[in-house]
């Protein structure tokens, strides 16, 4: 059987898909993965027909986040015009929102779709595509009514599944109107890639110990079950003793919720073997209540050079009774603390544009960012509400937030209002003139405003690019020629593309074609 793999993100990080296409193969079926960046277009490519015509799958699996849902509604009607081969949306959005879903997609995946895809090619092979599939984590169509299979177990065993390659020999991507395989096209993989495709993205875990209001989490445990779930040291070691033959790996990121999830004992194994098998910089994730500093210490031995903490808000309030993450500020600061004596590079993300937050807490976050112990960095993210999430529920309800806007903005597109602009380079200028500019609203002059306006575009040009090279440099002990290696390809905005995995060019440039596409195209965004 042969399966299609479409990812209409504007970069090659498709973790998922990789997995999927590997497992698919690994029980016997061709697989390959397409990568359309944000294609959004009012007619099939005749370069892509062919490239499936050729191909001709038994199925095709369009994986999709929220912000890419109305790029996935259009394709797959362009792909019903051509073509009668059952379509299947997995990830994120589907997850989300399967009655919606639904409505386009001739099936949908429900859950982790590795063995759910393999499953559904062979109920075609054995069965065809006429008779109605009974296998849990699908939903389907059939007689006009929906077929609601039970939620399928997640995989207990990660060591199960095949190991994720840096850059699969199936992978192809559509370039300025051509299809191009990436393993034969380097350069232009690269090119697609977060960070130049310096880094293998990786997990070696998957769940998170915490359910935020705000967070896919919080509806994914319903599906996954509340336990982190982690693959053996030996399993990851081998899949990065691999990624580690190719040359143009500088470092490993590692994506994990939280990374000190994993026990002292497997920790301690991991860093023995990583530094004698990989001896590579990596980065990791963590949460400011469960670093331990013995582990971290054991980390930073064994080469972790950067580490991103989500911090969220400053104001304690907000932290528990809005987004439900029951961490106090003064936890923020002891992990904070820890984290720079190590040097380790630091990385924090806060989460700005929540109606929840009054001007008072955004000062109070503004003030508490001032107080950590520098050099860092920081990333701020726009809230947004993903369907399902009790946050987006209470928001919805009372009318706060548009129950589509999740569907068109990036979380890093955040507003340009006077203390986000302040708190985005608060980490970069001195505590006083922090000071200075963060007044109450009644207090804030025309001049506030003006300075403010000043110091921004040069601080973001000077001063955030500067750190960033210094804590990089520091983190890889003053290794001038690696690090200039780690930052040559992100130094536009480096500091977000090391954080988030959104925003980089191809972003930019899709969340234009988006706002064109609302222009041109207005019946792709009616219901």
């Amino acid at each position: 059987m042969k399966l299609l793999l479409i990812s209409l993100q504007s970069n090659t990080y498709i973790t998922g898909a990789k997995y999927i296409a590997a497992n698919a193969r690994a029980h016997g079926n061709e697989a390959k993965i397409l990568l359309l960046p944000g294609y959004l277009e009012n007619k099939l490519s005749p370069e892509i027909e062919k490239f499936i015509s050729d191909f001709n799958p038994d199925l095709i699996g369009i994986s999709l986040m929220s912000i890419e849902f109305y790029p996935a509604k259009n394709l797959t009607a362009l792909l019903k015009q051509k073509f009668d081969i059952p379509i299947i949306w997995g990830g994120v959005h589907a997850i989300l929102k399967p009655e919606e879903s639904l409505r386009y997609a001739d099936f949908v995946c429900t859950g982790e779709g590795e063995h759910i895809v393999v499953s559904l090619l062979e109920h075609f092979k054995m069965h065809g595509r006429n008779i109605l599939p009974n296998i849990p984590g699908i939903w389907t169509n059939h007689n006009e009514k929906t077929v609601k299979n039970p939620n399928a177990y997640p995989e207990s065993r990660l060591d199960n599944l095949p190991p994720l390659e840096y850059l699969p020999e199936n992978f192809y991507g559509f370039h300025k109107g051509k299809i191009y395989n990436f393993a034969e096209h380097q350069r232009l993989f690269r090119k697609y890639s977060l960070y130049g495709g310096q880094c293998h993205i990786t997990v070696t875990s998957r769940g998170c110990p915490f359910q935020c209001s705000y967070c896919g989490n919080s509806v994914f445990m319903g599906i996954y079950g509340k336990k982190v779930r982690e693959r053996s040291v030996q399993n990851v070691i081998r899949e990065l003793k691999e990624v580690k033959e190719n040359s143009y790996v500088l470092y490993v990121n590692i994506q994990d919720d939280c990374f000190f999830t994993h026990s002292r004992e497997w920790i301690r194994e991991f860093c023995r073997e990583y530094k004698k098998h990989i001896d590579l910089p990596f980065l990791v994730r963590v949460i400011p209540t469960m670093i331990d500093k013995e582990k971290l210490l054991m980390l930073r031995d064994a080469g972790l050079s950067w580490i991103v903490m989500g911090i969220q808000s400053g104001s304690d309030r907000v932290n528990f009774e809005v987004f439900d993450r029951k961490i106090k500020f003064s936890s923020v600061k002891r992990a904070a603390d820890m984290i720079a004596e190590t040097r380790v590079a630091a990385f924090y993300e806060l989460i700005v544009d929540n109606p929840y937050e009054t001007e008072d807490e955004k000062s109070e976050t503004v003030s508490a960012i001032s107080r950590l112990k520098k050099p860092f960095a920081v990333s701020l993210a726009h809230l947004t509400f993903f369907p399902g999430t009790p946050l987006a529920d209470k928001a919805v309800r009372e009318n706060i937030v548009d129950p589509d806007a999740y569907l068109y903005r990036y979380l890093l597109k955040i507003d340009k209002s006077y203390l986000n602009k302040l708190l985005d380079i608060t980490p970069y200028i001195p505590g006083r003139l922090s000071k200075f500019f963060n007044v109450p609203l009644a207090s804030r002059s025309l001049m506030h405003r003006l300075l403010l306006n000043i110091i921004v575009p040069v601080v973001k040009r000077t001063l955030e690019p500067a750190i960033y090279f210094f804590i990089t440099t520091r983190a890889l002990n003053y290794n001038i020629e690696w690090t200039v290696k780690t930052v040559r390809y992100s130094w536009r905005s480096a500091v977000s593309k090391i954080i988030f995995n959104f925003l980089g060019k191809g972003d930019l440039e899709y969340d234009d074609r988006l706002l064109e596409a609302r222009r041109t195209m207005p019946e792709l965004f009616r219901n």
